[in-house]
C-alpha cells in the first residue's frame, strides 16, 4: 500500500506540517493511511477535522487539524492543504515515472549498442516501447525496398491474428502517408472509429483504442513506423510523445547499424571468396614462361580486379610443338573469370588431339556457343610454334593482331576469323610464317593499346608499335621488351586507374 513517504521525504512533510499549522492557526498533523503520525508531532490526536489525501484514487495519507475558531475557515484551509499535498505527490510520481522512463531509454541505448542482428533489435524495441511508455501494445513495421508497403517486423502485446490482418500499403493508408510526409507522430484517438484507420473491425476485436504512430528516422531517412497502442482512451502528452520518438529513433539507428554491419560482414565474406577464387584463377596462368632452346619467352598478366577475363597459356604438343595463346573474355569479374576457365579448358582439350589449327578454333567456338549465353564471347590469338622448323602457324580470332618485328619493321598478324562463342558458322583460317633469328613476336590483349590517360586518350597501337620497335632495336630480351611496353603505357596513363585486364606474351627468336 502506498503512503505519503513514497512520494515525499520526512523532512519535507515536517516542513509542510509546520507551514500548514502556521497558516491555520492550529496544530496540523500529517498521518499515514493507518493513522501513524508522519509529521506535526506525536502528541494526542487533536479533536479535529480530517481529510484524506488521494493519489490516482488511492488513499496515501490524512491531514488532521485541531478545531479552529471558525469551522468553515478551518475546512477551507484543510481543503487547500489537501490539494497542495495531492499536487506535490502527483508531481513527485510523475517525476519518478519520467526518471524511470529516461533510465529505460538509457538501458535501451546500451542494449541496442550491442545488437548486431536486426532480428534481435526489432522485438527488443517493441518490448521496450511498451515498458517505457506504459502502453498496452506496440508494433514495428519497416518500409519495403520499393517504399510502397510497411512490413511487420515485430510486435508486443498484440495477437497473431491482429498482426496478420492484412497488408499496409501506403497507397491505402492515409495515416502512414501523413507520418512519412510530415516526419512527425500522428495521433489516433480511437482506432475503432477513426475513418483513416484501415482495419477498424480488427481493432475492435483486439480491444485497442488510442494509438500514436511515430516515424523511425535515422540520418534523415525514415526506415519504418512504430505504433504504440492503449486499450483505453488516452491522449499522449508531450513527454510520452517525445519518449516514443526517442525510442523509435534509437531503434531505427540500431536497425540501420545492424544492417550495415551485416552488409559489411557479407561484403568481407564476398571479398574473401573472391580472393580465394582469384588465387585459383591465377593457378591457371602459367607461373613462368617455358624454357625452350632457341627461344626467349616472357609473359605479363595484370588483372584489373581480383578476378580477370584475360589469360595466356603455353600448351605442350606432340613432335616438339608449343601452343601459345593470349585471350580476352568479354566483361570483368566473376562472370568473365568463369568464361575464362571454360575457354582455357576447351582450348587445351581440343588442341591436345587436333592437328589442324582451324579445326581447333572451330571446336572451341562450338563449345562456347553450347555452354554460354549469346552475349558471351572471347577474342583470342592462338599460335603453334614448330620449334625444330622454327615456324609459326597462327589464327587471330577477333583479337588484337599479333605483332612480328623483323629488321626494324613491324608486321601485324591478322589472319583468322571472328570472335569465339557467337556464331557457329564462322570459318577460321590460319597462316604460317617461317621465323628468323632476331625476330620478336608480341601478343597482347586490348588492355595495352586501350589504356587511357586523364584526358581519356588511349595509348593506341601506334605507341605500342613504336615502343616495341625501340626496345627490340636495342637488342632487348623478351622480358625487357615486355617491361618496356608496360613502362611506356604507364608513363602515358600516369596515375589514372587501370580499367581493363592486361596480358602480354613476348617471344624472341635467338
Amino acid at each position: 500500500m502506498a503512503t505519503l513517504t513514497d512520494f515525499l521525504e520526512g523532512e519535507a512533510l515536517e516542513h509542510l506540517a509546520a507551514t500548514f499549522s502556521s497558516a491555520a492557526g492550529a496544530a496540523v498533523r500529517i498521518l499515514a493511511p493507518d493513522g501513524q503520525v508522519l509529521a506535526g508531532g506525536a502528541g494526542e490526536s487533536p479533536d479535529s477535522a480530517r481529510t484524506r489525501i488521494l493519489v490516482a484514487g488511492e488513499h496515501v495519507g490524512t491531514i488532521a487539524a485541531a478545531a479552529g475558531a471558525h469551522e468553515a475557515e478551518a475546512l477551507r484551509t484543510m481543503g487547500l492543504m489537501r490539494d497542495v499535498l495531492t499536487r506535490l505527490c502527483e508531481q513527485a510520481a510523475q517525476l519518478r515515472d519520467r526518471v524511470e522512463e529516461l533510465a529505460a531509454m538509457y538501458r535501451l541505448t546500451q542494449d541496442f549498442t550491442g545488437r548486431m542482428d536486426p532480428t534481435e533489435v526489432y522485438p527488443l524495441a517493441a518490448e521496450t516501447m511498451v515498458k517505457a511508455t506504459g502502453a498496452d501494445a506496440c508494433s514495428i513495421r519497416t518500409l519495403n525496398e520499393e517504399r510502397t508497403e510497411l512490413l511487420v517486423m515485430a510486435a508486443s502485446g498484440l495477437s497473431d491474428d491482429y498482426m496478420s490482418k492484412g497488408p499496409i500499403l501506403l497507397a491505402d493508408s492515409e495515416i502512414d502517408r501523413e507520418v512519412l510526409e510530415a516526419g512527425k507522430p500522428v495521433y489516433i484517438a480511437d482506432e475503432r472509429t477513426d475513418p483513416r484507420v484501415l482495419y477498424k473491425a480488427e481493432a475492435r476485436r483486439e480491444g485497442i483504442v488510442s494509438a500514436l504512430c511515430a516515424p523511425m528516422t535515422c540520418h534523415g531517412q525514415i526506415e519504418g513506423i512504430v505504433r504504440v497502442y492503449t486499450k483505453r482512451p488516452h491522449e499522449f502528452d508531450w513527454f510520452e510523445s517525445s519518449l516514443i520518438q526517442g525510442v523509435a529513433a534509437q531503434a531505427a539507428s540500431a536497425i540501420v547499424n545492424a544492417r550495415l554491419y551485416a552488409e559489411a560482414v557479407n561484403a568481407e565474406n564476398m571479398r574473401r571468396q573472391l580472393r580465394l577464387a582469384g588465387e585459383v584463377q591465377r593457378r591457371m596462368i602459367p607461373p613462368a614462361a617455358p624454357s625452350i632452346r632457341g627461344l626467349d619467352i616472357a609473359a605479363i598478366y595484370e588483372p584489373c580486379f581480383e578476378l580477370g577475363g584475360d589469360f595466356y597459356d603455353f600448351i605442350e604438343l606432340p613432335d616438339d610443338n608449343l601452343g601459345v595463346c593470349v585471350a580476352d573474355v568479354v566483361g570483368k569479374g566473376v562472370r568473365a573469370s568463369l568464361l575464362m576457365a571454360s575457354t582455357r579448358s576447351a582450348l587445351r582439350a581440343h588442341a591436345s588431339h587436333t592437328y589442324s589449327l582451324s579445326a581447333v578454333l572451330s571446336a572451341v567456338n562450338e563449345h562456347m556457343i553450347r555452354d554460354s549465353e549469346e552475349r558471351d564471347f572471347v577474342t583470342l590469338f592462338y599460335g603453334v610454334l614448330d620449334i625444330p622448323k622454327r615456324r609459326l602457324t597462327y589464327c587471330c580470332a577477333g583479337h588484337e593482331p599479333g605483332m612480328l618485328i623483323r629488321g626494324g619493321e613491324a608486321r601485324m598478324l591478322r589472319s583468322g576469323g571472328g570472335v569465339v562463342g557467337m556464331d557457329a558458322s564462322v570459318a577460321y583460317g590460319h597462316e604460317w610464317i617461317d621465323l628468323q633469328s632476331g625476330d620478336a613476336l608480341i601478343l597482347f590483349t586490348d588492355g595495352l593499346p586501350e589504356a587511357l590517360n586523364f584526358e581519356d586518350d588511349p595509348f593506341g597501337r601506334e605507341r605500342v608499335r613504336q615502343a616495341a620497335l625501340a626496345e627490340v632495336g636495342r637488342g632487348g630480351s623478351a622480358e625487357a621488351v615486355a617491361r618496356h611496353l608496360l613502362w611506356e603505357m604507364r608513363r602515358f596513363t600516369g596515375l589514372h586507374a587501370q580499367r581493363d585486364d592486361l596480358t602480354m606474351v613476348v617471344i624472341r627468336v635467338q
